[in-house]
Formats: C-alpha cells, structure tokens, sequence
C-alpha cells in the first residue's frame, strides 16, 4: 500500500470510530491529510509518511475539553500513558491528536485553527464517508505557524516544511487559490513564502522535493517566486 493510500485508511479508521455526530465537529488537518490536496498524481505518491492524524476540535476551556475526552474515550480512542503530548489519544496502533482552537484548554494552539475549523470543507473519504478538511490555504497557514512554533530555523529536518513543498509542487492551481484568500491569511502566506525564499537552506530543500529533477527543481521555484508576489 503506498503511503498516500495509507493515511487515507487511517482517516478512514478514524472518520468511522467518531460517528457521523463528532465527525461534523472536527477538521482533519496536518501531515495525513497532504495526499488529499495534491493534485498531481505522481507527486501524491511522495508524501512523506506519518503515523499520527491530527484533527481541529473546538472546546470552551478545560471542561468542554474533559466533556470531549469522555464523548472519545466512550467511542474507543485511549489515553496512553506512554504518551508525553497531552493531545494525543490512541486508537489501536494509530496516534490521533485532537488538537483545540483555543490555547488556554491545553496551552498551546496555532492562530490559524480557529478559522481552519470553521471554512473546513466536506471530503469523500472512502466507504462514503465524509470528513471535514481543511482548505489548501488553511493547511499552509498551519503548517508555517508550526514550523515557527517547532522548526528551529532547520528547513531540511522540517516536517512541515517537507509537506508545504509537496503541496507547492502538486497543486498546479494553488496559486489561483491563494489569489483569492481573504487577505489577511493572504498577506500571512506571501509573507511566508518571501521569508522561505530568503533562507540559505532553500535550495536544499528544493532540490530533495524534486529529486534532484532540474527541470521539477524549475517549476517549484517558479511557483514559490509567484506565490512570495501575490
């Protein structure tokens, strides 16, 4: 099974245990899900893999949060106590981290959850179930403010980096979309994507996401260029 296929059944596995009433309650967000917004099908196959799923869930304070914790534990996703992401649940072998909007319920958040939860869009997944996925220029807004939160400045051991570029190389209309983002999340990704250009390590990182492919290696720097203009 290719990586991309995998983390589709593994937000099936997650997507079925919730239930229809959760489900409509959360977004689906993070590595797992950057296969669904490629959409060249080469390049959906290089996905890196990753073993958690990570959802947006919305909850007022550390009682809506507890209130949460049982509705999933009721369902089948555990606690680990191995675990140190506070989080972080366990469904069989998968880790699924329920992550809120709102920073104050575990301390830690991104800005650009609130509102990736709210333009989630609906997703055939598989077995006609649908999910709820947040947008292309919601995923990369998540993705820059974690690699802000996480990356240490080190562009070639970023995760999140690692996905953006993908999405940047498979996502031929991305540029289109990114035109007609509200403009502060428009402004916040030009921003972004003029500092990336600026960093010594791009080069680098261009070149591992196109495999050394020098007319690819051409493509992502274009788009990126365009991208740091809009």
């Amino acid at each position: 099974m290719s990586r991309y296929n995998a983390h589709r059944f593994m937000i099936q596995q997650v997507a079925q245990q919730l239930g229809s009433d959760l489900l409509s309650q959360v977004a689906f967000v993070g590595g797992c899900t950057t296969g669904l917004h490629i959409t060249d099908e080469f390049t959906k196959e290089k996905v890196r893999y990753t073993e958690d799923v990570d959802l947006i869930i919305h909850v007022l304070g550390y009682t809506g949060w507890h209130k949460f914790s049982e509705q999933v534990t009721a369902r089948g996703f555990k606690i680990s106590m191995e675990d140190d992401v506070n989080c972080r649940f366990r469904l069989g072998s998968l880790c699924v981290d329920f992550m809120p909007d709102d920073e104050n319920v575990l301390g830690y958040s991104n800005q650009w959850y609130s509102d990736a939860l709210a333009t989630a869009q609906p997703y055939p997944i598989d077995n006609g179930i649908i999910i709820r996925l947040v947008t292309p220029g919601y995923f990369l807004a998540t993705k820059f403010e974690a690699f802000k939160g996480r990356g240490n400045g080190d562009l070639l051991a970023s995760r999140d980096m690692e996905d953006i570029l993908n999405l940047v190389d498979g996502r031929e209309e991305l540029l289109t979309e990114v035109r007609q983002l509200a403009p502060e999340l428009k402004t916040y990704l030009t921003n972004a994507f003029t500092l990336l250009l600026e960093m010594p390590e791009i080069n680098y990182l261009v070149q591992s996401t196109a495999d050394n492919d020098s007319g690819r290696e051409d493509i992502i720097f274009e788009r990126l260029e365009r991208l740091a203009k809009l």
